[in-house]
């Protein structure tokens, strides 16, 4: 096979699949194991089956799997028929997932059968769809919607591996929904250069990447949860995924499968630090962690599980404009995440653009090479000229650099929570809290965690002359927004803080305020997230 563009993933695998057709591609925990020859075969599979939807190039397919073999399938199906995967979180429920799968107008859906049901409680609201498969099949599922379900076999039934055109750097990857700021959240536009720009710049040291073999438990509808097949298919050493991280399985999954790298967030790293520790904890095959944040005991980190750990900075919309290339991370400089890497170009800004000296708190904007950076928001213009205002990407991140040319992360400009990496939207945590009768009004921020990052907190003014019970809330959102947004503190307020010329909420007088002796902590009080 000659491509033009070798290097994209698509093109990758299919050399893969001509060269090394037997040798495993991808090892799940479970045992099971998908070969080259079978991911790229399945893959044109998929296209023809999507093409024989009606799907054609340059439209978006609703996707929503755990991290598995079918999720794979799915997004290479349909790179190589043109069109565009749009990954939602497995979590979404209600107003969140009607939200997502509308602003997509994808006319087909595919999903596992037990993501199924929250789509069908919201069927009528669907405005595009004309297609549901459901992997594997319909049993106990109503399918009495507006829309044609059908089955896996019903799906793939004659469909045929056939060759086709190739990717190009500038076609759009996929659709990864993050993180709305004054409003619903966004689908980041990535092209195919991107997603090769990202893992290539940074996500791990280049000097490490050759004999990697990343274990992979994270989700697809995140650029990092496709990181262990992007790897496995670049270096061809084997990734191994697990549908969810497990701190109980961890170590297990690696010594029996043996990775040797891991892409790990920092509050899951602090998890893992304050396990009981063993005798053979140093006993593992793992040598290179990429670590974001770092935790501040980096260095027992490093001692007690024998890794050497990096950092990079990144976001979904970029690649990795700030990287650690040359040395590991220690509790001496663990609160940099590095300096610019070549190829892109950075700058910290006032709030007109203007660049501010050293040790001076602005927001980060970036810029780099054709297609290496997002395409804008789908379906929000708005949106994407904002973003890219004067020629730069306005991260909203505020961040700092010293005389050595050293950033450091501040804080969050932009109003969103990050809670066990998932960025929520405070907005749409408000507007779901302002449907239950006795919310007058709302405010979502985050607080400070017991393992870093942030937990949700919601002030509150209640209706005049109601009772309001926190647990009843939280029985309402349960229903409503994934488990991730639900806060786990709730503050009553006679009023919440506003600006005088346009009235809006000041976020920050909420967060600042903390968590007192009237706030009331779910967790604390015993309230269990169940269905």
């Amino acid at each position: 096979m000659d491509f033009e563009h070798p290097h994209l993933m698509p093109q990758m695998l299919a050399k893969r699949a001509e060269k090394e057709s037997s040798s495993i591609g991808l090892q799940h925990v479970d045992g099971s194991t998908l070969c080259w020859g079978e991911a790229y075969s399945d893959a044109l599979c998929w296209a023809d089956a999507l093409e024989r939807l009606g799907v054609k190039r340059g439209q978006p397919v609703v996707t929503i799997f755990s991290n598995s073999f079918d999720a794979y399938r799915s997004w290479l199906g349909c790179s190589w028929l043109g069109a565009i995967e749009a990954p939602v979180n497995t979590n979404y429920i209600g107003d969140w997932l009607r939200h997502v799968v509308n602003n997509t107008q994808a006319e087909v859906v595919l999903t596992d059968a037990r993501f199924a049901q929250p789509l069908i409680d919201i069927a009528d609201q669907l405005t595009h769809v004309k297609f549901c498969v459901v992997f594997d099949d319909l049993e106990g599922l109503d399918t009495s919607v507006p829309f044609k379900m059908l089955s896996r076999d019903e799906f793939l039934k004659s469909s045929t591996p056939t060759e086709r055109e190739e990717p190009n750097p500038w076609d759009i990857s996929s659709l990864i929904y993050t993180s709305g700021t004054t409003g619903r959240s966004k689908a980041v536009m990535v092209p195919w250069q991107q997603l090769d720009s990202s893992l290539e710049s940074g996500m791990l040291p280049k000097q490490k990447l050759p004999d990697i073999s990343l274990y992979s438990p994270y989700p697809v509808f995140h650029v990092t949860g496709k990181a262990g097949f992007y790897y496995a298919t670049k270096y061809g050493n084997p990734s191994v995924i697990r549908e969810a991280f497990s701190p109980a399985d961890f170590w297990a999954d690696i010594k029996q499968h043996r990775p040797n790298g891991l892409i790990l967030l920092g509050p899951l790293a602090q998890m893992m630090l304050d396990q009981p520790s063993t005798p053979d904890d140093a006993d593992n095959p793992i040598h290179t962690v990429v670590m974001a944040p770092v935790i501040p005991d980096v260095d027992a980190f490093c001692t007690r599980f024998d890794v050497e750990v990096f950092t990079t900075y990144n976001m979904t919309e970029i690649n990795c404009p700030i990287v650690r290339k040359d040395e590991s991370c220690t509790s001496d400089n663990y609160k940099s995440c590095g300096k610019v890497r070549a190829g892109v170009e950075v700058r910290i800004v006032d709030e007109h653009d203007i660049e501010v000296p050293a040790n001076t708190p602005g927001e980060m904007i970036v810029r780099g090479e054709p297609w290496e950076l997002n395409a804008g928001y789908w379906n929000m213009p708005e949106k994407t000229v904002e973003a890219w205002r004067n020629g730069w990407f306005h991260t909203g991140d505020a961040f700092i650099y010293d005389e050595e040319g050293n950033y450091y992360f501040v804080d969050r400009a932009k109003d969103y929570i990050r809670r066990r990496g998932e960025n929520i939207s405070s907005f749409e945590v408000e507007s779901i809290v302002n449907g239950h009768p006795a919310i007058a009004e709302s405010g979502a921020v985050a607080v400070p965690a017991e393992q870093g990052e942030d937990e949700v907190k919601i002030a509150v003014v209640i209706q005049p002359d109601t009772v309001f019970k926190p647990e009843e809330l939280i029985e309402y959102l349960i229903t409503r927004m994934p488990r991730f947004a639900i806060p786990r503190f709730i503050e009553i307020w006679d009023e919440l803080p506003k600006t005088e010329a346009t009235a809006r909420i000041q976020k920050g007088k909420i967060r600042d305020a903390g968590v007192t002796e009237e706030t009331w902590d779910r967790v604390k009080a015993g309230v269990k997230l169940s269905r």
